[in-house]
């Protein structure tokens, strides 16, 4: 077709499964090079699989951002594969030898999750062929010859049971108050322990030294080596009756093998990093509790925030379905700056800031934070927007192209922001994604989750999955959101069921009045908190043609007992109402969309993972029977081994199928009053 533009096909579910998804960028030393890995999804959509790529720092004189590697001589050697190979494995988490000649990395490639080495050039990768049983959660290099790594060792099945016997298929007997949590294999936790394994040259690793071992005291996270002959490490309780555990950070001396105290914090330590000059600086909200109250950047060693004059939401609370799996880096140092991950005005961007207590923004506005990494003064990072999936970005020019050409093929609808008030003034931000085949005012209200979440300038299929399927999109902001500063989340508190039906409302109300949406032809769905909203809100109005309530909430009281952290976020939220209190069951209940079942008119689809542990299968349960049995409409689609996230992290055929599964529902309904198109 040539001097013609190809045509454009519609985005379709598949496509979660077409993209490649680049994360966990470590620098080499030096800055000449990048190692990434990329996540793809196998053949039969059964699980993710990813390899490691090494990429090139541009010159100066390199193509911009928007120029593919390879397309320039100035952008240097084309990026390849570091690690290959056929099968459905994930090699991830790289991490480069201080010298630059090897990287570390994990990998379930001969079927256990287990550390590989492999030459930095490019080679064949060899396990460490000495090291401690278990899953290396977290590791990194010491030096070019040791590398420390926390293994979480699965717990061994009770005495009672048969040596055949697998932990998964064990008795469990809790004595304590914290058992669950969400994703997790079972509610026993496994037995953390920190190690130091030598390497030799030739890549053989020597004879592991166990340096500390949680055991049945704590559970260990977040290592930072010190550069100075020690490691900090955070520390929890294990099997904990509290409701607010509190966070030991310590120091580790690898030469002595004592410990120290460095701070205890209130709440959870969610990263530490070391400055140059050994300072441990930790992400964490400093507030035992729910999360009102943000992750902020504290000197560990002063138990002090390191920007107390700004109110910087340290976290990635941007809702998108298009990233790879694994935690992100959220902390880093440079020198003797940190470099640290904000959620601000609907982005994720990172900051920079040192001793003098003050922190700028360090990359543009215009795209998302996906991950990082920083070294000797080059930045590699992954980005993404609204109309473009997460690409590799190093020395601020783009050095990936994986998803340009899918990208090029479907033309992703960009959002344009529009603005709502609510009925008792407060005004609210939210993104409009027009369609082309949406003639009738088919409009669709998506509602975030958290409610500390936020939708925004982020890449998500399935919000272009509808409009491409004919239905204009709606991503409205509500009290309590992420990315407005902290007295704005904490409009969420006792608000649930209230002021942000009235933020709802304002925003159905200002796209019929637009023209955008007809009045009868306003669909609404929303996950976790945005299900509880999505039930909530059907009790009140009948305005909706139709719903979808994904892991949602409907019993706030049975959800105290039965969620991992029900007994927490119920008394926080709704201003210390406590089931134990009869005046505080009275509010939960009354606030419960279970309590109003029968008000409910509008068709719904409800959707849950059957292994969520954070709003449990059984909330779904509850609201389904009570609709049924009133003779409403009603479907549950339920997903075997699914957790809380399933929908962005879960296995990419469940994912498949909730999406056509989604589709098809708002198709039925919107064809019940002539087809959107």
């Amino acid at each position: 077709m040539s001097g013609e533009e190809a045509p454009v096909r519609r985005i379709v579910p598949d496509d979660l499964a077409e993209l490649a998804l680049v994360g966990a960028p470590d620098v080499a030393p030096g800055g000449g090079w990048t190692v990434a890995a990329v996540q793809s999804v196998d053949e039969g959509k059964e699980r993710y699989s990813s390899r490691l790529w090494r990429f090139a720092t541009p010159s100066a004189a390199a193509p911009g951002p928007d120029s593919g590697p390879g397309s320039d001589p100035g952008a240097g050697p084309a990026p390849y594969p570091l690690t290959g190979g056929e099968g459905a494995w994930s090699d991830t988490a790289p991490a480069i030898a201080p010298d630059g000649g090897r990287v570390a990395f994990r990998s379930d490639r001969d079927g256990a999750r287990r550390l590989w080495l492999v030459p930095a050039a490019g080679g064949v990768p060899a396990p460490l062929d000495a090291a401690p049983d278990g899953n290396p959660a977290e590791f990194a290099w010491l030096d070019d010859e040791h590398l420390l790594a926390l293994y979480a060792k699965p717990k061994a099945p009770p005495p009672s049971m048969s040596t055949s016997a697998s932990t998964a298929s064990a008795p469990v007997v809790v004595d304590w108050l914290r058992y669950k949590n969400d994703g997790a294999a079972g509610p026993v936790e496994p037995l953390d322990e920190l190690w130091l394994l030598r390497i030799a040259h030739d890549g053989t690793s020597c004879a592991p030294r166990l340096l500390r071992a949680g055991g049945e005291q704590a559970r260990l996270s977040c290592l930072a080596p010190d550069g100075r002959g020690g490691v900090f490490y955070a520390a929890r309780p294990r099997h904990s009756d509290e409701l607010h555990p509190a966070t030991q950070v310590w120091r580790h001396d690898l030469v002595t093998g004592g410990e120290a105290p460095v701070w205890r914090c209130p709440s959870l330590v969610r990263a530490l990093a070391v400055t140059a000059s050994g300072r441990p600086v930790a992400l964490a909200s400093g507030v035992a509790g729910h999360s009102v109250e943000p992750p902020r950047v504290w000197w560990a060693d002063e138990g002090r925030p390191a920007f107390p004059g700004q109110d910087l939401e340290c976290e990635r609370a941007l809702l998108a379905d298009a990233r790879p799996l694994g935690a992100p880096r959220l902390l880093a140092t440079a020198g003797e700056r940190i470099v640290f991950a904000v959620t601000t005005a609907g982005e994720v961007a990172l900051y920079e800031g040192g001793a003098d207590g003050t922190a700028r923004r360090a990359t543009a506005p215009g795209r998302s934070v996906v991950d990082f990494a920083v070294r000797d003064g080059v930045a590699a990072v992954c980005l993404e927007s609204a109309t473009q999936p997460a690409e590799l970005y190093v020395a601020g020019r783009r050095v990936s192209s994986f998803n340009t050409a899918w990208a090029r093929a479907v033309r992703p609808v960009a959002p344009e922001e529009v603005t709502a008030t609510s009925a008792d003034g407060l005004p609210l931000h939210g993104l409009l994604y027009r369609s082309p085949g949406a003639e009738r005012g088919d409009l669709l209200l998506r509602v975030h989750g958290g409610p500390h979440m936020v939708y925004g300038n982020a890449f998500d299929v399935e919000t272009q999955g509808y409009v491409a399927a004919g239905f204009h999109v709606l991503l409205p902001e509500v009290r309590g959101g992420a990315g407005r500063g902290t007295p704005f989340r904490a409009l969420s508190v006792g608000a649930w069921g209230r002021g942000d039906v009235d933020d709802l409302t304002a925003f159905a109300d200002l796209a019929v009045a637009t023209g955008v949406a007809a009045p009868d032809r306003l669909y609404l769905a929303g996950g976790s908190y945005g299900g509880y909203l999505t039930n909530w809100t059907l009790t009140r109005t009948g305005r909706f043609r139709a719903a979808v309530s994904e892991r949602s909430l409907s019993n706030l009281v049975s959800k105290a007992g039965t969620s991992d952290n029900g007994f927490t976020v119920n008394s926080h939220e709704f201003g210390g109402a406590d089931v134990l209190d009869a005046a505080g069951a009275a509010e939960l209940w009354d606030r419960s969309p279970l309590a109003h079942a029968r008000a409910v008119t509008t068709p719904l689809l409800l959707i849950h993972g059957e292994s969520d542990q954070r709003c449990p299968v059984e909330q779904s349960e509850q609201f389904y029977a009570a609709l049924r049995r009133t003779g409403h409409e009603v479907v549950l689609a339920r997903y075997p081994g699914a957790s809380h996230g399933f929908a962005t992290t879960g296995r990419p055929d469940h994912r498949v199928h909730r999406l056509e599964l989604i589709l098809s529902w708002l198709r039925d309904h919107a064809a019940r009053a002539g087809d959107p198109g």
